[in-house]
């Protein structure tokens, strides 16, 4: 009997099964990619980069894929996935690799009907290409605020068309369709990958350099704190740790006035500035010092007065003196008491002359008038001394200091009588 022959459809995807699954045996790296909402544009250019770098994209039925994958000994992780539209990619890069290429190659597509939108849809305010006419109702009936200025509709503002989490009208698919406004951007999704090994999923295989570079700086940086807190030298903390135990010896001989060659430059300009800092203090103080002594100069009226407050007692002291005789009074009360009253204005003429030398170098020339004064005052006094003659003041000065004498024997012959 003759064997039947297959249809032709049916011979070429056995066809297609024998030689897909040579060629997946003999890859070492499959990745498998989604090709719901794909644009085919999209697809042609991908496939047409990959095809300089020796990687293949195979489309065929999900049933010729799976016999396939089953013919390859593929794991059945793969396999389940052709229950949607898919493609194998085959190729000697790595899963990584791949997956990046994918993400950079993107391409901008208009907004579907009945598409959530992923992101808020904006339209810019600007100059349209359109001219008046339906289509400035279309785009007012999908919220976008728009005006006729000269021979185009302009965008007035910018108007949120809809918002992330919103499915997509007919209106505002068609409106953004008129304005040629692409708002999102379609690249190449892989659903797994697979190395011969192990199982890529989408989560590990978007780890790139970019994400990964500031975890690593991070751990690196925690482990580098911890090292240099315990003192732990390594290969990478060996130049800090040296580095902070000089910066402390240096600060511990500063500190302690320790000279070292090290803290020597320190320690010298540090007594430098307190020299400079106490040199502006000295002359403020000297100067404070000069004013103070400068008022006191012109005090000589205050020394001038003090002798005549030392005049005061010594004619308290002479009354005592006068009052004392009087118990010798009953004998000589007459010609005692004469002598006794002349020798008072020669100690007053006395103490004058020997304060007067003093008071004269002290009195500046325009104190001059001070002194006089106190010239006329003996001078007055002087007057009843010019009648008698100078012999008899010498007699007389005698005569009363040997009276003196007697008063006090007598006085000191009544307080031993006394006691």
């Amino acid at each position: 009997m003759e064997e039947k022959k297959d249809r032709p459809e049916i011979a070429r995807k056995k066809a297609q099964v024998v030689e897909f699954t040579k060629e997946f045996s003999a890859s070492k790296n499959m990745v498998i990619i989604d090709l719901r909402n794909l644009p085919d544009r999209l697809l042609q250019n991908v496939r047409k980069k990959l095809r300089e770098k020796g990687t293949k994209i195979k489309v065929a039925k999900s049933a010729v894929m799976t016999r396939a994958l089953e013919g390859a000994g593929k794991p059945k992780e793969l396999i389940d996935l052709f229950e949607q539209p898919a493609a194998v990619v085959l190729t000697e890069l790595s899963p990584y690799e791949l997956n990046k290429f994918f993400r950079e190659n993107t391409m901008d597509v208009i907004a579907k009907s009945g598409q959530i939108a992923p992101i808020d849809i904006i339209v810019p305010a600007g100059e349209t290409e359109l001219p008046p006419g339906p289509a400035l109702s279309e785009l007012k009936s999908a919220g976008i605020k728009v005006q006729i200025r000269g021979p185009k509709i302009s965008v007035v503002k910018d108007s949120t068309v809809v918002k992330a989490g919103e499915e997509i009208t007919p209106d505002k698919a068609k409106a953004l369709g008129t304005l040629g406004f692409k708002p999102f951007k379609v690249n190449v999704d892989v659903l797994l990958a697979y190395d011969g090994e192990y199982i890529y999923t989408p989560d590990l295989l978007n780890i790139s350099a970019e994400t990964l570079v500031p975890e690593f700086t991070d751990s690196l940086q925690a482990a580098f704190n911890i090292s240099v807190n315990a003192d732990v030298p390594t290969e990478q903390n060996i130049t800090f740790l040296l580095t902070q135990a000089f910066t402390q010896g240096v600060n511990t001989a500063i500190n302690g006035d320790i000279y070292s060659p090290q803290a020597i430059e320190q320690l010298l300009t540090q007594s430098l500035r307190t020299g400079m800092a106490l040199s502006d203090k000295v002359p403020e103080s000297a100067l404070g010092a000069e004013e103070a002594q400068n008022p006191k100069e012109p005090k000589p009226e205050e020394k001038e007065e003090e002798p005549k407050e030392e005049l005061k007692p010594e004619k308290k002291a002479e009354e005592p003196k006068a009052e004392e005789p009087k118990p010798e009074a009953k004998e000589k009360p007459k010609a005692e008491e004469k002598p006794k009253e002349e020798p008072k204005p020669e100690k007053k003429e006395e103490a004058p002359k020997k304060e007067k030398p003093k008071e004269k170098p002290k009195e500046k020339p325009k104190e001059e008038p001070k002194p006089e004064k106190m010239e006329e005052e003996p001078k007055a006094e002087k007057k009843p001394k010019a009648k008698p003659k100078p012999k008899e003041k010498k007699e007389k000065s005698s005569d009363a200091s040997a009276e003196e004498k007697k008063e006090k024997k007598a006085e000191e012959k009544s307080e031993a009588k006394k006691e």
